[in-house]
């Protein structure tokens, strides 16, 4: 046998086991360090969040609104408004299925007969209305809503920022599936998304009295809905406003002596509350014996009204129904004055396209 093993030092496995101790001591203190740089920097505040929130919908060309609007009549749909406070969208007014368009301070509503006739306060049935949908103007008072200072862009993250002072702190939540956080002032609900580059949600209020899911628009989808925002204003040319009636101040006699036609003249009277200058088409027509007599034909002429005077206006009716009533009996006719209010001149079309070259 060879010579026998010395026996194990005893302290050098203590050595080992230090070091080992020692190492993992280094170790579990870098961990704790990393543990604890992660705490302190890995997550924003809910002010901070809603900071961001605002820094976002601040940067927005467009953001999308769908819940009810309140007003006069409470509006239930989905409104696009762009940053400078042009709206549109298809909504439910009244009952009514329609399409709203603000902007400039105007409000227009595409809508089919069966609305108009309501809307319109008329004892005759509107000449120019046809059977389906027509855009025409409303007062500019008739939709209780402030777009531009009350909910574009800028003015929900004016909302956003104004929440920052609530005393009430926020609650953690979810809505539309989100993880969110609900701010509640004296005045609004605000939810945010839960997270540090945080986006408004819904936005709830009293003064406007609304309720409504947010959805803030980038450029490609803002430069989609201005472009239909521009084809609709478009269609106005054609659109007529329920703002006003003008009426006859004074009709002015003959010009109806033969039997070739009738030139018929009245001074029309503007409408009341109307801003001028104020485009009219005049309407005459013309009845035999009574006032519901038969009708022996029509003529349109269109005038402007700059101020608060009576215009004239003229037209000639000179229909196969005159010609025949003049020659076989004549007598008694009666004349009947009806009225388009343009709603939009081309002018006044054009300006509001322009309109959108600042969005």
């Amino acid at each position: 046998m060879g010579p026998a093993m010395p026996p194990p030092r005893r302290g050098g496995g203590g050595g080992l086991i230090i070091g080992l101790i020692g190492g993992g001591l280094v170790f579990l203190i870098i961990i704790a360090v990393v543990v604890y740089a992660v705490t302190a920097g890995g997550g924003k505040s809910p002010e901070e969040k809603l900071t961001a929130a605002a820094a976002n919908m601040d940067t927005a060309r467009a953001v999308q609104l769908k819940g009810t609007f309140g007003g006069a009549e409470t509006l239930r749909g989905e409104l696009n408004v762009t940053k400078g406070g042009r709206a549109m969208g298809p909504v439910t007014w009244g009952g009514d299925n329609v399409t709203v368009l603000s902007a400039d301070g105007k409000v227009f509503v595409k809508a089919d007969k069966s609305y108009w006739d309501r809307e319109i306060s008329s004892t005759d049935d509107p000449f120019y209305l046809e059977s389906g949908e027509q855009w025409g103007r409303l007062s500019d008072d008739e939709l209780d809503l402030d777009f531009k200072t009350q909910l574009a862009p800028a003015a929900l993250a004016t909302k956003l920022r104004s929440a920052r002072t609530s005393r009430v702190k926020p609650i953690e939540t979810t809505w539309q599936g989100k993880k969110a956080l609900k701010f509640s002032t004296f005045s609004s609900t605000i939810y945010i998304t839960d997270d540090d580059n945080a986006e408004l949600l819904r936005f709830e209020a009293t003064s406007p009295r609304v309720a409504l899911d947010v959805t803030p628009k980038d450029s490609g989808d803002a430069s989609s809905l201005i472009s239909d925002m521009r084809t609709s204003m478009g269609e106005l040319k054609d659109a007529f406003s329920t703002a006003g009636r003008p009426s006859v101040d004074e009709w002015k006699k003959g010009g109806c002596n033969g039997s070739s036609g009738c030139t018929v003249q009245a001074s029309i009277r503007p409408p009341y509350n109307v801003e001028k200058p104020v485009t009219i088409d005049v309407r005459f027509r013309l009845t035999a014996g009574t006032l519901t007599g038969k009708d022996l034909g029509n003529c349109t002429t269109r005038i402007t009204i700059s101020g608060t005077s009576s215009e004239w206006a003229s037209c000639r009716v000179s229909t196969s129904a005159w010609r025949s009533w003049a020659k076989a009996t004549g007598g008694t006719f009666y004349k009947h004055a009806e009225y388009k209010v343009i709603g939009a001149t081309s002018t006044e079309v054009q300006a509001l396209q322009n309109g959108l070259e600042s969005e």
